[in-house]
């Protein structure tokens, strides 16, 4: 609630996030849309802007981890107030999952009002063709960031470059990861590469419920392997940073910008 209250103080940044987050993909789909052929993996019902939402939606989420978890921890430290955020009598990762979920809110909020916009204009234009499955997906996704955003967040105690780390690891997700096209457009070998990163397999799960695509592995296999990677990546993250913690604290490095 906290972290609610001082976001509504700011009026202004609240109507400019809320206006060009959604103008953002509205001008991106429209262009990439009028020239992108058809394909297996952008069927032609889901006229392209369908598709290119998806892929809005798997880059917002993504952000959550990067910028709601891992940017909390760097902003505190570079207000030189982690130091007593971590003395609050409460765990630190309660009170920063507090803060990524702030953000969530807010990103759902932009996700949901900018698909019934879509919806309204063309209900064409939105296809989801198994909401049960996309919902189990979407579900390991959120676990999964969750656990990478804790270790971000941990590793922002040990990086001073935040933001420069923060950018090739977004855009790298991008790219890698498939959010805004198929990974079989990727050429060998580097699709290999796409194959060993967990947030691929999110992403094609989602994408296979929405549109009824191919899916990389079987099917059955695929969601088997994702929960337990959404599992693992959460303990590894939890783990990871209160590990990451424990040695700044004793290095005296919590509050070094």
């Amino acid at each position: 609630m906290k972290e609610l209250r001082s976001y509504f103080r700011q009026p202004a940044w609240v109507l400019g996030e809320f206006i060009s987050t959604p103008l953002w993909f509205f001008f991106f789909a429209l262009g990439v849309t009028l020239f992108a052929p058809t394909t297996s993996t952008t069927p032609q019902e889901s006229g392209g802007f369908s598709f290119f939402l998806l892929g809005f939606v798997f880059i917002i989420l993504f952000s959550t981890a990067v910028w709601g978890i891992g940017q909390t921890v760097r902003n505190e430290q570079t207000a030189g107030t982690l130091e007593q955020f971590f003395l609050a009598p409460a765990s630190r990762i309660t009170l920063i999952i507090g803060r990524w979920a702030r953000v969530f809110l807010t990103d759902t909020i932009i996700i949901g009002y900018t698909t019934l916009l879509l919806y309204l204009i063309g209900g064409g234009l939105v296809t989801l063709s198994n909401p049960a499955l996309f919902l189990l997906g979407l579900g390991l996704f959120e676990i999964a960031l969750i656990g990478f955003g804790l270790f971000f967040a941990g590793l922002t105690m040990r990086i001073k470059s935040y933001n420069t780390i923060a950018n090739l690891v977004f855009f790298g997700y991008m790219i890698i990861c498939g959010a805004l096209f198929p990974i079989t457009v990727i050429p060998m070998p580097f699709r290999y590469v796409s194959m060993a990163i967990p947030f691929t397999y999110y992403i094609d799960l989602m994408r296979h419920a929405a549109f009824s695509t191919p899916t990389i592995l079987p099917e059955v296999i695929e969601y088997t392997a994702s929960a337990l990677l959404s599992v693992s990546m959460l303990l590894v993250g939890f783990i990871a940073f209160n590990k990451i913690e424990e040695s700044a604290r004793k290095q005296g490095s919590i509050a070094t910008s």
